[in-house]
C-alpha cells in the first residue's frame, strides 16, 4: 500500500517533476516548521549531512537529482537506516556527454577567440589562426559509464575518432562491445583529447595531477564534466600557463562557484562553464521525474533500483 511520503526538496528541480511530486505527496519546506517531519529528502548540489537529516527521525530516503552522490553524507545517513539512491542516465548522460564534446569543439575551434575577433573588429587576424579539428582525433575517455559511453559514440560514429578508455571496474572485453579500445591510464593520457567521467572518490581525487598532466601531449585538451577535485586544479593551472598542454574545458570546481582569485580563471587557453553540461530541458526534466518515480517506490515500501547503500536494508 502506497504511503504518502513528506518531501523535502532542498535544490530547485524542473516544474514536471515537482508536479509530479506534490501530486501524490505532501512537499514541505526545509526551513519551515516542519522540516523534521520529512520522510524523503531531494538534493542535487547542495552538501547534505546529518547537520540537516539528523534530527529527521522518520527520514526514509534520500533521493539524488543526478548520478554524482560526493555532496551527500552516505555514511551518516546509512548509520540513521536511511536509503540513498540516485538517478543516473536517461537524457542526463545524453546532456552532459554534449556538452563534453561541445567543450572540445569550443576549444578546437577557438569559439570564444573567434567571437572576440569579430566583436573587436579584428577581421583579418583570421588569416594568421589555424583551428583544430575533432575529426580523426585520438580521444581518451577517463571512465567508461553512461556518460563516457555516449560521448564514444558521438566521438566515434559523429566525428570517426579512434576512442580509448580506462576504467579499472569495467572488463575490456564491454568496453570493446562499444567500439572503444581499452587501455591503461597512461594509454588516455596519450590522446589528443583527454576527457573525465569518473566519479569523485577517495580514490579519484587529484587523479589528475602533475605526473599525469606531464604524460599528455603539448597539443592536447583536457576536458572535465565529471567533478571538481578529480582534477587537480592548481596543478592544471601551472601546465596550462607552461603550455605544457594546449587547452582545457573545465565544467566543475573543487569549489563552487571558484572563488575570484583562482588559478584558471585568467587563462586564455581554459574554457570554462558553471556546471551546466547537463543542464538542458530534457535532462532536467527526464531526471526531475526520474526522482519522482523513485520516491514512488519509496512509497510503495519498495527498494529504489539505484539504491547506493544496501546495508540499510532488512
Amino acid at each position: 500500500m502506497n504511503s504518502r511520503e513528506r518531501v523535502c526538496i532542498i535544490d530547485p528541480i524542473h516544474p514536471a517533476g515537482l508536479e509530479r511530486i506534490a501530486s501524490a505527496h505532501e512537499v514541505i519546506d526545509l526551513h519551515g516548521p516542519r522540516a523534521d517531519e520529512a520522510s524523503v529528502l531531494v538534493i542535487r548540489t547542495s552538501p547534505l549531512g546529518p547537520e540537516v537529516f539528523g534530527s529527521m527521525r522518520g527520514l526514509k530516503a534520500i533521493v539524488k537529482h543526478g548520478a554524482g552522490v560526493d555532496n551527500i553524507a552516505i555514511p551518516a545517513a546509512s548509520a540513521q537506516g536511511v536509503m540513498v539512491a540516485n538517478t543516473p542516465g536517461g537524457n542526463n548522460a545524453s546532456a552532459v556527454a554534449e556538452g563534453a564534446v561541445s567543450l572540445m569543439l569550443g576549444l578546437l575551434r577557438r569559439t570564444r577567440d573567434m567571437d572576440a575577433l569579430v566583436r573587436g573588429g579584428r577581421w583579418d587576424e583570421r588569416w594568421g589562426i589555424r583551428l583544430g579539428d575533432l575529426t580523426g582525433a585520438r580521444v581518451g575517455l577517463v571512465g567508461f559509464g553512461r556518460i563516457a559511453r555516449q560521448v564514444a559514440r558521438i566521438c566515434g560514429a559523429g566525428f570517426g575518432c579512434e576512442v580509448l578508455a580506462h576504467d579499472p571496474v569495467v572488463p575490456d572485453a564491454e568496453v570493446r562491445a562499444e567500439g572503444v579500445r581499452p587501455t591503461d591510464l597512461a594509454g588516455v593520457l596519450a590522446c589528443d583529447i583527454v576527457s573525465i567521467h569518473t566519479p569523485l572518490t577517495q580514490g579519484t581525487r587529484n587523479l589528475i595531477d602533475t605526473l599525469e598532466l606531464a604524460l599528455m601531449q603539448p597539443h592536447a585538451l583536457l576536458v572535465n564534466c565529471s567533478r571538481g577535485g578529480i582534477v587537480n586544479e592548481a596543478a592544471l593551472a601551472e601546465a596550462l600557463r607552461a603550455g605544457q598542454i594546449a587547452g582545457a574545458g573545465i565544467d566543475v570546481f573543487a569549489q563552487e562557484p571558484p572563488p575570484g582569485d583562482h588559478p584558471l580563471l585568467g587563462l586564455p587557453n581554459c574554457l570554462l562553464s558553471p556546471h551546466v553540461a547537463g543542464v538542458t530541458e530534457a535532462g532536467m526534466k527526464d531526471m526531475a521525474l526520474h526522482v519522482a518515480a523513485v520516491i514512488d517506490t519509496v512509497s510503495r515500501g519498495e527498494v529504489p533500483a539505484t539504491l547506493l547503500n544496501p546495508e540499510v536494508l532488512p
